[in-house]
């Protein structure tokens, strides 16, 4: 079960409490007077059942507006007295927390983009060398999952601005990712340690990664509903991402290996593959959230649609 932890001006504190009470069904709450240093206002601790966060925050003043007013949600796990199995609301999305989450993760920054050199690279060597293992480790390194959950819940909450941030995001980390491999692959040529020109038709293990076809369809839808599932289940998170990028960066990094051995249909192969796959893992990311936001919630269409579009209104 959630903690919430608000600071706030002393006179909102009888209101807020009242909020907790009635709306959140709060199971314990906790008031510190004048326990800030900063503001010298009250703190306020409540264990807050997640089905109900996002409604109490859309309830809530607006922090931009109420000078002094932090809101903070924490995990926490009740240990005694113990929770009726009934009660468990494990599976309950706090939406606030999942959009700023998966937006910060996401965005463009240059550590992100560094990341998805190094990790086409790496896919790049298993290319090379047809090694499986070394593209499993790429995934594992690629933060490419992020850009497309942050594209995928913008859409969902009609916020076209992230949209084409995301967008943006990924064109640019993808071409990154693709000339990292490339400069690569033409640094190993000139060294003499790999000839691009036979390795890459030679592929048995890794041929899959330019050769898009049905399966590689069934591969992203997958991976676009796993993907989505996970970004509301935050230790689900890293392991779907590995599972994602199954169907990005090795396209990626072939997209760079192909233009060094000047091999015309693998980057033909590698392009399609990886423009497919991201397609495919926007669309259906994107009806897995719309189905996730309202068919798995037990709050009312309307209520949730209130609270969805108060998160919209802060987070833009």
């Amino acid at each position: 079960m959630p903690l919430l932890r608000i600071t706030c001006p002393t006179g909102r504190t009888e209101h807020i409490v009242t909020l907790l009470m009635d709306h959140a069904r709060a199971t314990e709450v906790a008031v510190m007077p004048a326990a800030s240093r900063l503001s010298g206002g009250d703190v306020i601790l409540a264990d807050v059942p997640r089905r109900f966060i996002d409604e109490v925050l859309a309830l809530l003043p607006d922090p931009d507006r109420l000078e002094g007013l932090h809101i903070t949600v924490e995990a926490s796990e009740q240990l005694f007295p113990q929770v009726a199995e009934a009660d468990h609301d494990d599976e309950a999305v706090v939406w606030a927390q999942v959009i700023q989450d998966v937006h910060e993760t996401g965005k463009l920054s240059v550590i992100n983009v560094l990341l998805m050199v190094v990790a086409a690279m790496i896919a790049a060597l298993g290319i090379l060398q047809d090694q499986l293992l070394l593209i499993v480790g790429a995934m594992a390194l690629s933060p490419d999952y992020f850009p497309v959950a942050d594209a995928c819940i913008s859409i969902v909450r009609r916020d076209w601005a992230r949209v084409m941030q995301a967008l943006r995001t990924l064109v640019i980390s993808f071409g990154a990712g693709a000339v990292g491999a490339l400069l690569l692959t033409e640094a190993l040529a000139v060294l003499g340690f790999v000839d691009p020109s036979t390795a890459v038709p030679s592929q048995q293990l890794t041929a899959f990664i330019a050769q898009p076809n049905f399966l590689s369809v069934v591969v992203a839808a997958l991976a676009g509903i796993a993907g989505a599932l996970a970004i509301t289940l935050p230790d689900a998170r890293g392991l779907v991402g590995v599972f994602v990028s199954i169907t990005t960066i090795p396209a990626a990094a072939n997209i760079g290996v192909a233009s060094a051995a000047h091999d015309r249909n693998q980057l033909i192969g590698a392009s399609v593959q990886l423009v497919m796959n991201v397609v495919m893992l926007l669309i259906t990311g994107t009806v897995t959230l719309e189905v996730r936001r309202y068919g798995f919630h037990r709050r009312r269409p309307a209520e949730q649609h209130h609270v969805w579009k108060r998160h919209r209104s802060r987070s833009g």
